[in-house]
């Protein structure tokens, strides 16, 4: 997707461009700090004894931000995308005093099991699931979090650029509310504000950046 100056899977109408570089877009986005909301999750996670087998799983993972953010926190990762360079990136530039904590897959997320985790993260990634099967991957996160673990992401919001795309997932508040409903809420905001993607593309955005703990 395309995210605000940077980004772990590429939007469709971005995808046909003939010139487009997954190298380039990997080398751009591999050096930005990890997303405030799992920075928050990691900070809140770090207080609490549920979080005491520190696996995570990162969906979207991109060219691995958030990843090696998680794994330089004494972090277990799976790092799931789509994009099997993305996975070669991260396996490649993850130092290696901190390769026995990663697992890596290449896989769809809304169609690969998801293990037990006490922390899923998303950041900018829910959004690119087909409506058609994003209420049977939403079960399978909140099956995926234990009891008292968190989840920390994004939804993109029903005003968003993007929102006639047919083959991408919008919520309004009240549905992203619903969805996490079986949740705490400890961060949530809605925004919208004119952007630009990854790519300088400017467009408009209209997320929710949500950190919430699973009811015990």
């Amino acid at each position: 997707m395309i995210c605000p100056s940077s980004s772990r899977t590429i939007i469709p109408k971005e995808r046909k461009r003939k010139r487009w570089s997954w190298r380039g877009y990997y080398e751009k986005t591999a050096k930005g700090v990890a997303w405030d909301t799992l920075r928050e999750a990691m900070r809140l996670a770090s207080k609490s004894s549920k979080a005491r087998e520190h696996f995570a799983i990162d969906l979207g993972c991109g060219a691995g931000r958030d990843t090696l953010a998680l794994l330089r926190h004494g972090w277990k990762v799976l790092a799931i995308d789509n994009q099997p360079m993305a996975i070669r990136w991260i396996r490649s530039s993850v130092p290696s005093k901190y390769r026995q904590q990663l697992r890596t897959r290449v896989a769809l997320f809304e169609r690969t099991d998801l293990p037990q985790c006490d922390l899923l993260n998303a950041s900018y990634s829910l959004p690119f699931c087909p409506p058609e099967r994003f209420r049977l991957l939403w079960r399978q996160i909140e099956k995926s979090i234990r009891p008292g673990g968190w989840f920390s992401g994004h939804f993109f919001g029903i005003n968003d650029e993007w929102a006639s795309l047919t083959d991408m997932t919008f919520h309004s508040r009240k549905q992203v509310k619903f969805l996490l409903r079986h949740f705490k809420m400890e961060s949530f905001s809605e925004k919208e504000w004119e952007g630009t993607t990854s790519s300088g593309r400017k467009k408009h955005w209209h997320v929710f950046s949500v950190v919430a703990r699973k009811f015990r």
